[in-house]
């Protein structure tokens, strides 16, 4: 090689799974595998035009001149490499430009090749857009999208996918250490309030498909839980029993001042084995529909029944046996008969399936049951494809198209979530189809939220809260309320956030669903919390934890409402109860392997043991910080207060004055004279005075 010499080449790097662990326990087998991945290699990348730059402890820098012929003796090396026993190998794919000094490689783009190799599943390739590019157009191959990764110390911005062709097993995104980058709206303590109402708002946008409008005709409100139907016929079919029961909820949840329990709250339950009157108590509803759906061929036989478990009597039970066309016009009849025994007044022209492609629809359904009950990114590619063909087959089954977008606002994919979206709204509108112009508004408003475009977000929320209130849509309306809430909270704007989740409250109030109300409440806690109400904020997340206590909530539930009420204590100076109940939270996390809340919660668990003149354990905060800057950047204050060190504290300025830069001027003043933001602004003048 000459010296200094730029060019450009496909650069891989190759690690051996499991080496380290093999070398503490067989040095000698360690060797021998170094020696036998050194004798059966490097003939390959000769064969394929390749260059052995150099190894490295047990990983290999490879160079080629061309991405097919990197990308081939890739999958070549793959192939040998699962002949031989702990030779299991992860590997990473990079085109750019290097410069060769020597016998070695350096630039920016070596760099991003080191860091897309952990991406890669063992046994498996992970390469970046730009071979990924090269590739596509070749039949032979097939990828998936995995995101944008975080590369420390690398200006490009740069995609990286996996090779799902020739045998490679998929990259499952939880099982490597590898990370993602995160758009949009950064976690810290203060607006903890933003994370926990975007993540509901983002399962709660899958639920506004079908909306009518209704209203109930006597004091109580009407209540049910729609238990997933059960399926009689193969799994395969699974889809159809699933696709039913969840249209039911939403059609049914649609009809204005109506409780329906939510189908994440009833799969928590062993329901096949509770009573109907075990399943109100736990659900809190009065009335519980069941049904069975079995399907033979083109014939589908279907049940379905109602129990009261006020009066205890099955209050309607009724079979069908039909075809899969004449099984949709039942399934929306079916929502009909529920309302009407519940005593459900229903307004207007109730949407009908007639006009629906049969196989279209199949296809939407096994492509939403896909997306749902997704395992992995594979699943999520795989049911956008299924809604491709449906829309395909019927390009006027919008809410196909509808969801297919959100998958896309789901992965922070956001040009092409307003690609689909905005003709789907535009098509919707033309069409006068309520569902899908509350369902893409809603979509598209989460979108622009995560390009913190505030202004159009606040557009489009407002024209879905509009339809909703129109449509008498109560639950669709709450959510709505929620989702506002949460964006004008996350742009520092606690006063208006707050304004949003009071309206909230009071429909789940109107609604009497106590479930909504504990979820809002401990929002409401951390929103006053951050605007220095520490009365109000006790009093809202106490409240929270004491509903949530009486319904027996999810453990999830609690491990939130601990872990911000830990926080107001604090706010307090009651370090003996926020030292309790961040405690109670870090075990459910454990018990959850909940990763989110972990680290803020560990630092401010030490934090709190330090105040109180218990012993505490900085060793565990340093490990957990080292050579991470977003642990520390998003706990800055709390490790100054640990550590009385002003880098931290300095960090904390920076970030109030970094968020405070894209707020309008009457909003700059505001946030930052709220408690938190003043207090470290002040700390920060004195120490520099």
């Amino acid at each position: 090689m000459n010296d200094s010499t730029r060019k450009l080449a496909a650069i891989v790097f190759t690690d051996i799974v499991g080496f380290t662990k093999l070398t503490s326990e067989d040095q000698s087998q360690a060797s021998s595998l170094l020696k036998t991945q050194r004798k059966l290699f490097q003939p390959l990348v000769e064969q394929f035009n390749g260059s052995w730059i150099k190894e490295m402890g047990d990983g290999l820098i490879l160079t080629f001149d061309t991405v097919t012929d990197a990308v081939n003796c890739c999958i070549k090396l793959q192939e040998t490499s699962m002949q031989i026993d702990d030779l299991n190998l992860r590997i990473g794919i990079h085109e750019g430009e290097i410069l060769i000094e020597e016998n070695d490689i350096i630039g920016d783009d070596v760099n991003i090749a080191a860091r897309i190799e952990p991406f890669s599943a063992p046994g498996g390739i992970a390469i970046s857009h730009k071979v990924h590019d090269a590739i596509v157009r070749e039949s032979e191959f097939t990828t998936k999208y995995l995101g944008k990764p975080k590369l420390k110390g690398v200006g490009q911005k740069v995609e990286v996918y996996c090779i799902t062709s020739h045998g490679l097993p998929d990259t499952i995104l939880s099982d490597v250490s590898a990370k993602l980058e995160h758009e949009g709206f950064q976690w810290n303590l203060k607006n903890m309030i933003g994370v926990a109402a975007s993540m509901i708002g983002l399962f709660m946008l899958i639920n506004f498909m079908f909306l009518r409008i209704g209203f109930a005709d006597e004091e109580e409100v009407p209540s049910i839980a729609i238990l997933p139907f059960e399926n009689k016929g193969a799994d395969e079919d699974d889809f159809y029993a699933y696709g039913i029961s969840s249209d039911l909820i939403t059609d049914v949840t649609s009809a204005g001042l109506i409780r329906v329990a939510g189908l994440n709250d009833i799969e928590k339950l062993d329901y096949n084995q509770m009573n109907y009157g075990e399943l109100a108590d736990k659900l809190l509803v009065r009335y519980v529909a069941k049904g069975t759906l079995w399907k033979m061929d083109t014939i589908f036989q279907l049940s379905m029944e109602i129990f009261d478990t006020k009066s205890s009597e099955v209050i309607y039970n009724k079979r069908w046996q039909t075809n899969w066309k004449d099984l949709l016009i039942i399934k929306s009849d079916l929502s009909d008969n529920i309302l009407e025994k519940m005593n459900v007044e229903i307004l207007g022209d109730p949407e009908k399936f007639t006009d629906v492609n049969p196989e279209a629809y199949e296809l939407f359904l096994k492509g939403k049951y896909l997306f749902i009950n997704r395992e992995s990114f594979n699943d999520v590619e795989v049911a956008r494809d299924l809604f491709r063909k449906a829309i395909a087959v019927d390009e006027n089954l919008l809410i196909a198209q509808t969801i297919l977008g959100y998958t896309y606002v789901n992965y922070g994919e956001h040009e092409k979530a307003k690609n689909i979206l905005l003709p789907t709204l535009k098509k919707a509108e033309e069409t006068n189809d309520h569902k899908n112009i509350a369902f893409a508004s809603s979509s598209i408003a989460m979108t622009y939220a995560s390009l913190n475009s505030l202004d159009t977000a606040l557009i489009y929320y407002e024209r879905c809260l509009e339809l909703q209130k129109q449509l008498g849509n109560k639950k669709g309306e709450a959510q709505t309320y929620n989702n506002i809430g949460a964006l004008y909270s996350n742009n520092g704007n606690l006063e208006k956030g707050l304004e949003y989740l009071l309206k909230n409250l009071a429909i789940h109030e109107e609604m009497e669903n106590k479930r909504g109300q504990a979820g809002v409440l401990n929002n409401i806690g951390s929103t006053y919390n951050g605007m220095g109400d520490n009365q109000n904020a006790l009093k809202s997340c106490l409240k929270s934890i004491e509903m949530k206590i009486d319904i027996e909530d999810d453990a999830y539930s609690f491990m939130w409402s601990y872990f911000s009420t830990s926080f107001v204590y604090a706010e307090i100076d009651d370090f003996k109860n926020a030292k309790n109940n961040i405690e109670k939270s870090l075990e459910i996390q454990e018990n959850l392997k909940f990763k989110m809340l972990k680290d803020a919660s560990l630092i401010a668990f030490e934090y709190y043991k330090k105040v109180l003149g218990e012993p505490f354990n900085t060793e565990i905060i340093l490990t957990l910080i080292k050579d991470n800057e977003d642990v520390v950047k998003e706990n800055s204050y709390l490790l100054y207060q640990l550590f009385d060190e002003q880098k931290y504290l300095e960090i904390a300025y920076n970030n109030i004055i970094e968020n405070s830069e894209s707020l309008e001027d009457e909003l700059k003043v505001k946030y930052l004279n709220y408690p938190e933001q003043k207090k470290i602004i002040e700390e920060w003048e004195k120490v520099q005075s």
